[in-house]
């Protein structure tokens, strides 16, 4: 005689198995713009222009979320590297970071895009120093007339 006690059914777990996380939502310009803009804001940068006005038209404005900002010059430095490691707290990761001059380079990357971020710090500007944060869809065809403003130098 066999006999067979329990409280479930076979295999030992008594619920059915658990449907995974939701997707992960779609990793667009709108969102990846809002991303820079909420971690620059929270890294102590003031409101950034995210517009592509006096740009060329066409397609590549559809794969490229652009931040660029005027920060006080005493405290530009400071908030450009809080930006970045907000970024790094969020999954981006360094791929590239050095400097040239009076500029430093940050390029990270995440899920299909790159930001290439910037702090210029130059001499005779005045009280400020700019800081840009520009993100850009992998495959993003830009014109030749900007790639350089938007790529890493080297």
């Amino acid at each position: 005689m066999t006999m067979a006690a329990g409280c479930g059914p076979l295999g030992g777990s008594d619920s059915a198995p658990k449907a995974s996380p939701s997707p992960t939502a779609p990793f667009t310009k709108q969102t990846v713009g809002d991303e820079i803009a909420a971690l620059a804001d929270a890294a102590g940068l003031p409101p950034g222009d995210t517009s592509t006005a006096g740009m060329p038209d066409g397609a590549w404005q559809d794969c490229v979320a652009p931040w660029m900002g005027d920060a006080p010059a005493a405290d530009a430095a400071r908030a450009f590297e809080a930006t970045v490691k907000a970024l790094r707290s969020q999954d981006w990761e360094i791929v590239s970071s050095h400097a040239e001059q009076d500029v430093t380079f940050r390029t990270l990357a995440k899920r299909g895009w790159k930001v290439y971020a910037r702090h210029y710090a130059m001499e005779g500007f005045g009280t400020e120093q700019i800081v840009s944060l520009t993100a850009v869809e992998d495959g993003c065809e830009l014109p030749a007339s900007i790639r350089g403003d938007y790529e890493d130098p080297a």
